[in-house]
């Protein structure tokens, strides 16, 4: 055991960590923007700066490390102004507008500008800001004017993802800027657009690409009936932004923010996962059946069906062909739905609250239509929901429960934990094996392929034959799970999520601090919801028993995988 102390608080410690860690962990408030420790990125911001007794100069508190009897401080006047003096030069280039800026009360430049009452000297002028604001895409916008060149999205990417599709350019004018490979639109990159970058801005540099502008003009449109549905895990972090806690299941909350708003209907998404299981599930056994490509692979993510197109396109097969649960719903949303309420397709406007920024591209791929008419019309991120509902000053923490709409707000145990790691394979085969073996299997709690870790296997036996199936936690895995030969294990069925975590962690959820990412297991607490519902809150939980499922089945879709619900409910993929 060694001690040290900081800030004249004596710290015991063991092993090798350096000071910020220390700090970190014992609430010592030292500042740092580019220290990431999930991604063991440091040493480019110089804000974290410490004196040593004993020792001349300053040191940088996240690469010096912890020796027993250092006494360290951050608090004396000459480093206070070093530090201050380092956020001017910062804010010197910084589009310094914190009044109109969306992560105001989330942006860790702003704390750190607070605590060091720095300001800014110069004025911050761009003379064209078509060469600052990247906004091509459909899911990602780049804006540089206030980006702060810390290199954390670049290294969430090359540790998330592996793609290294957001890097540094040193340009032939001497700057150093942030963008995509080439500095082509991240679309027509191999990007993933998994918004994970996004997750790791700690300032309003990467957001997603905003809908509430159409959304708003829909609502004003007393020509558009405009519906609505949320994702399993927007109900998991919603919450978050308006200082409820990690964890804490605001459903109800939802429901009723989305009516005050003004949609005409508020529906479900978890009520399209359970529409996905019936469609994947039938897939599943038809190729099991058949001799179908094995192993299938779940199709919901559309970061991990980039992935595919882009790095393995010679796994297009294997995928399933069933969309993902936002676009079946709006598939249904414009078909089904239409056919019970007598509303034509083309005056429904279907909005989806989506925990992820790809969806935003999933909606625009050509594929998402059918009969001409698209299947999605917009796509708000739990954020924007969130801005939606501040600037209408509703107090979301006050406000009553509510339920969604019967037709298509009904949903099972199996689509709510969608939204974790493991979830959809869990939903599956709580499906599959159940219509594989003829009966109702009463213990569906497949908690092998729950949890966290990068990549889960197990084997399930079905009709007295055993299958192979895994989990992949988050793109980089992927590429690990190829890497190590898991293709020739003869798996039968394998999920993969882009995301660590899914879709709980997904890059359009509320943010989380650098600080707040050591200091929770955010992950688990989200999952936490999801696992909640399905296990004390549904009286369902299997989709197949879902009763709106079993009504729009039984009176318009027909049999899953055939006829009409192939129609609607399939896609297909392709090379890029």
């Amino acid at each position: 055991m060694s001690t040290l102390t900081i800030n004249n608080i004596k710290i015991d410690f063991e092993g090798e960590k350096t000071i910020l860690e220390l700090a970190r962990e014992n609430n010592i408030n030292i500042p740092a923007l580019c220290y990431f420790k999930e991604c063991y990125h440091k040493g480019i911001c110089g804000l974290c700066l410490v004196k040593i007794e004993g020792k001349n100069g300053f040191f940088r508190a996240c690469s010096t490390k912890a020796e027993d009897g250092l006494i360290v401080s951050s608090e004396d006047e000459d480093v206070k102004e070093k530090v201050r003096c380092e956020v001017v030069k910062i804010l010197n280039n910084h589009d310094f507008k914190c009044g109109v800026c969306k992560r105001r009360e989330t942006c860790e430049l702003l704390k750190v500008v607070i605590k060091t009452r720095a300001k800014q000297e110069k004025p911050f002028n761009v003379e064209d800001k078509n060469k600052t604001i990247d906004d091509r895409s459909h899911s990602l916008v780049l804006n540089r004017q206030r980006c702060i060149k810390c290199g954390r999205c670049v290294a969430m990417c090359r540790e998330e993802t592996t793609t290294k599709s957001i890097i540094f350019h040193d340009l032939e004018d001497g700057e150093r800027i942030i963008g995509s490979r080439d500095l082509k639109n991240f679309d027509e990159t191999r990007c993933l657009l998994c918004g994970q970058c996004v997750t790791a801005c700690p300032v309003d540099a990467l957001q997603e690409k905003s809908h509430i502008e159409i959304v708003e003009e829909a609502l004003n449109d007393p020509n558009k009936h405009v519906i609505v549905a949320m994702a399993p895990a927007v109900r998991a972090a919603f919450g978050e932004q308006f200082n409820m806690g990690f964890g804490v299941d605001v459903t109800g909350k939802i429901y009723t923010a989305l009516r005050m708003i003004g949609f005409d209907k508020i529906f479900d998404i978890n009520f399209g996962a359970d529409a996905t299981i019936m469609e994947e599930a039938a897939e599943f056994i038809e190729r099991i059946k058949n001799g179908g490509a094995l192993p299938m692979f779940t199709s919901c993510c559309p970061g991990w069906i980039r992935l595919v197109e882009h790095y393995f396109p010679e796994l297009i097969p294997n995928l399933s062909s069933t969309k993902s649960p936002q676009q079946i719903f709006g598939a249904a949303s414009k078909s089904y739905y239409s056919h019970i309420s007598g509303i034509k397709p083309e005056n429904i406007f279907t909005v989806t609250i989506m925990p992820c920024i790809t969806k935003k591209f999933e909606m625009n791929r050509p594929e998402m239509e059918n009969d001409g008419i698209r299947n999605i019309d917009a796509v708000l991120t739990s954020k924007e929901l969130g801005r939606m509902i501040k600037a209408r000053k509703i107090s979301f923490k006050e406000l009553e429960e509510s339920e969604a709409d019967e037709a298509m707000g009904m949903y099972s145990g199996a689509g709510a934990i969608f939204g974790a790691t493991g979830g959809v394979m869990e939903a599956a085969l709580r499906t599959a094996v159940d219509k594989l073996e003829g009966r109702d299997i009463e213990d569906i709690d497949y908690t092998e392929v729950r949890g966290f870790q990068g990549i889960k296997e197990s084997t399930i036996t079905i009709n007295g034959e055993e299958h192979r199936i895994a989990v992949v936690n988050g793109a980089s895995n992927f590429f690990k799970f190829v890497e190590e030969g898991n293709l020739k294990k003869g798996y039968s069925l394998v999920e993969v999520m882009d995301c660590s975590g899914g879709c709980i962690n997904g890059g359009g959820q509320p943010q989380v601090s650098s600080i707040d990412r050591e200091k929770f297991d955010f992950r688990k607490l989200r999952a936490s919801v999801l696992y909640n519902q399905d296990a004390k809150k549904l009286p369902k939980r299997k989709s197949y028993q879902n009763p709106a499922i079993i009504k729009m089945y039984e009176s318009y879709i027909g049999e899953p995988g055939k006829g009409r619900a192939h129609e609607l409910f399939h896609t297909t993929y392709r090379v890029r």
